[in-house]
């Protein structure tokens, strides 16, 4: 009977050690598990020639990666390391060179798609400090389509240094997409809280993710006027994030509703963001408040629900929200953990970026939004 149908086991360890990972990934192989989800944080300070050659002699697949921060239950880690012990099989696959120019990822993605089977679900996982990951999904998508449902975020450090951050058999890598295929069904909520505050505004020059011109003029000086004018402050040498976490960017969409995006930090006057900003776009600046972004993660956690037996939810909340609700940020973990039945685990990464499919019509990098998938049995594996 499906009903009867394991849930995921958490593993989890709070030293941040190579040691309290490694015993981790033995206890979680002897529990009986098909495959291995890892989730770690930045601070443990992990890097290939620590990690690479116990991860390649893993025994079942390992898939997962490197985040600011990890949620495991209701606890918020920002140190240590979980691997979740999945019930069902899981074929991870790699996409490369995730910021060269040049690159096309239709051919790659071509190649995946006679490789996973039609109707699994994605955990699609990119360095977020990659500069092309909205190139990357826009192919992704083109090829796979609806035929499948997505879920996940960018991994990396909030010391925006670019490093290697994907955990798989073949170690710890950089700069490029982890697509791993679950033979499982996924419900999603998606949700942000934010709101148009400024604008709009029009995209007059970029390229990748960084912003030269709106409106014509230098983009961080359209930027500052905002928001200096409402917070009262004045950037610094060294504060923008600081700043900037309380003011994204929000894409329009023909829906009505925006895409937002985190300014990371400034080079000159241009502005820097999570992901792609096309140039000839319509953008607003944004704004919220700890309430209506609360509001939205009850809202997420809502619409993710479903009466299908579960395996496991797993999270992908923009660290920027954990930056900006700051002490209030543990009540958005508990209005998500708190929905979900006895027993079911919830796994999560504070990313750089969360990814999913919202609605059927592409494949979205979303910023400083709440994204949670819970996974579930398909009807055919019953």
């Amino acid at each position: 009977m499906l009903s009867l149908q394991p849930h995921a086991q958490l593993f989890v360890e709070t030293s941040g050690s190579c040691d309290g990972l490694f015993s981790l990934l033995d206890r979680a192989v002897s529990s009986g598990a098909q495959s291995l989800l890892v989730l770690a944080a930045d601070a443990n300070g992990f890097t290939p020639e620590q990690l690479d050659a116990r991860l390649q002699a893993q025994p079942i697949p390992v898939f997962g990666g490197i985040f600011p921060e990890i949620v495991a239950d209701g606890q918020i880690l920002k140190q240590g390391s979980l691997v979740c012990a999945l019930p069902v099989a899981a074929h991870v696959h790699h996409i490369e060179n995730l910021s060269d120019p040049d690159a096309d990822y239709f051919p790659a993605a071509e190649l995946l798609a006679v490789k996973i089977r039609a109707g699994s679900t994605l955990i699609t996982l990119v360095d977020g400090l990659s500069k092309r990951i909205a190139a990357l999904l826009e192919n992704l998508y083109e090829v796979f389509g609806s035929r499948y449902r997505y879920l996940g975020g960018g991994a990396g450090s909030l010391s925006f240094e670019q490093k290697p951050c994907l955990i798989s058999n073949r170690g710890l890598v950089m700069d490029c997409a982890q697509i791993t295929a679950l033979p499982a069904s996924v419900s999603l909520g998606i949700d942000h809280g934010w709101h148009k505050f400024a604008g709009p505004f029009f995209v007059t020059g970029a390229y990748d993710n960084t912003i030269t011109t709106i409106d014509y003029k230098p983009a961080f000086e359209v930027y500052r006027a905002v928001v200096e004018a409402d917070s009262g402050q004045q950037f610094g040498e060294d504060n923008f994030f600081d700043l900037a976490k309380a003011y994204p960017f929000g894409l329009d969409r023909l829906s009505g509703d925006v895409v937002v995006r985190d300014p990371l930090f400034r080079d000159g006057n241009k502005l820097v963001c999570v992901g792609e900003v096309p140039a000839n776009h319509i953008i607003y600046i944004l704004k919220g408040e700890a309430d209506s972004l609360l509001q939205a993660s009850q809202r997420c956690a809502q619409s993710a629900q479903t009466d299908a037996p579960l395996i496991v939810a797993l999270l992908f909340d923009c660290i920027s929200r954990t930056l900006f609700l700051q002490e209030r940020f543990i009540e958005e973990v508990d209005n998500i953990h708190s929905t979900l039945p006895s027993g079911v685990p919830l796994a999560g990464g504070l990313s750089l970026g969360e990814i999913a499919d919202a609605g059927n019509t592409c494949l979205e990098f979303f910023n400083k939004t709440a994204v949670l998938g819970v996974l579930t049995y398909r009807e055919q594996d019953e």
